[in-house]
């Protein structure tokens, strides 16, 4: 079984995968240790304060990202040879996503300065726009087009580190507060600026200026991916501001703390496909049988591999909820029992998601998105109003099922793929 898998084991495209992996474990790392540092010396107010703020601006960032993350790598890899038009594209999407950070933090601004919305947290909420700008700076597609994430997650771990260092530093009271957040963009953003440097020396681009047609085009062209995005984030988040309207304020912590190990754990089937895209669109260009049978044995690795996990994660439940919340907490075992086997499910997904991505099929990706969420939004309602968050848990796994089941349909029925 394993000299089977090996030609995947030992390729670019699992070692970019080992390296999303070690990236989302710092991550993991540092929020493990920053978020007892800031709750004693923020209080549960101020806290909750921050941590809401940051969450406005990462949905933000759906604007400034605008999809390019789904299409920029694809490109990146197809023009691995003609450096001109690698500098073309990496131009015109770090354009774009520079317009739109600035577009979206100066109406946020706007409507803090003359609506006076967010009046509680507008200062706290400033100075979190900084987040926007590292966005935009953020160089994940380029090193995924090129396979490279070594380079994302060495400089990765020196910004959260750094970070980590400027909190305990420089953090020390509520009127510290507007720091928080303002020193994870910031980081973010010096950490990606001097990483783009030394991309462009490396791969030897050539900053040139982007045309206002080519900014228009790159609007258009990417809108759909955009309103797919939308729809993602909604179907991730929004069974959980559900669950809000039906269980006690109790519960709902309860089950958040599951949700979050889940939530962790879907970033797998997520990896995957950030991992194989790039060698993917360069089969699916060239050879249609090399393209099916690469993707084939990545897809039954990734669905071996979750389904391990889920079963370990499983049995496991009830000290992984002892690890992360620092106490037995029955309810919370049993719900994650259930969410531990969201990324299996997700990872059915995958195969139809690489097929959509290397055909830019954008229109099939944006009506199953949109499917996929509104039929979520019903379940959870339905799952939540009956059962709480065991109706919640299970109609997220059914989510999955029927998000696969709607993108292989559109895609049977839609592309010759």
């Amino acid at each position: 079984m394993i000299k089977k898998f090996r030609p995947i084991l030992s390729s670019a495209s699992f070692t970019n995968f080992v390296h999303l992996g070690l990236n989302q474990g710092v991550n993991v790392g540092v929020a493990l240790l920053i978020t007892p540092m800031l709750y004693q010396r923020l209080g549960a107010k101020h806290f909750g304060t921050v941590t809401f703020s940051l969450s406005i601006v990462m949905f933000l960032s759906i604007v400034v990202r605008y999809g390019f993350h789904l299409n920029g790598p694809k490109r990146i890899a197809l023009a691995i040879n003609d450096t001109k038009e690698t500098s073309g594209i990496i131009n015109e999407i770090l354009f774009t996503r520079g317009i739109l950070a600035f577009v979206t933090a100066g109406v946020m601004l706007l409507a803090m300065g003359v609506l006076n919305l967010f009046s509680d947290y507008a200062l706290i909420l400033s100075f979190s726009l900084i987040v926007l700008f590292g966005d935009a700076l953020m160089p994940l597609f380029m090193l995924q087009g090129r396979e490279k994430l070594s380079l994302l997650s060495k400089a990765n771990a020196v910004s959260k580190l750094f970070y980590l260092a400027l909190v305990f530093f420089f953090v020390h009271n509520i009127e510290d507060a507007k720091w928080v957040n303002f020193f994870f963009g910031g980081t973010t953003l010096l950490t990606n600026t001097i990483l783009l440097g030394i991309i462009y020396r490396r791969w030897s681009l050539h900053f040139e200026k982007v045309k206002w047609s080519a900014f228009v085009a790159r609007l258009k062209d990417n809108f759909e991916f955009f309103v797919s995005t939308i729809a993602g984030h909604v179907s991730v988040h929004g069974g959980f501001l559900i669950l809000k309207a039906y269980v006690s304020g109790e519960e709902l912590g309860q089950y958040s703390l599951a949700q979050r190990v889940a939530f962790l754990l879907r970033m797998v089937p997520v990896f995957l496909t950030q991992s194989i895209l790039q060698k993917a669109s360069r089969l699916f260009a060239q050879d249609q049988t090399q393209f099916d049978a690469y993707l084939g044995k990545a897809y039954k690795m990734g669905l071996g591999i979750t389904f391990v996990m889920g079963v370990a994660f499983m049995i496991a439940s009830p000290w992984v909820i002892l690890i992360v919340g620092g106490e037995e907490v029955d309810y919370s075992s049993e719900v994650l029992r259930i969410l531990c086997f969201i990324p299996f499910f997700g990872m059915l997904n995958v195969a139809n998601m690489i097929k959509i991505l290397v055909a830019e099929r954008k229109d099939i990706l944006s009506r199953a998105t949109w499917a996929t969420a509104g039929i979520m939004l019903i379940m959870s309602i339905i799952g939540s109003k009956l059962y709480g968050g065991y109706g919640l848990a299970v109609a997220l796994l059914i989510s999955e099922v029927v998000s696969f089941g709607i993108h292989y349909y559109l895609l049977k029925h839609r592309t010759h793929i």
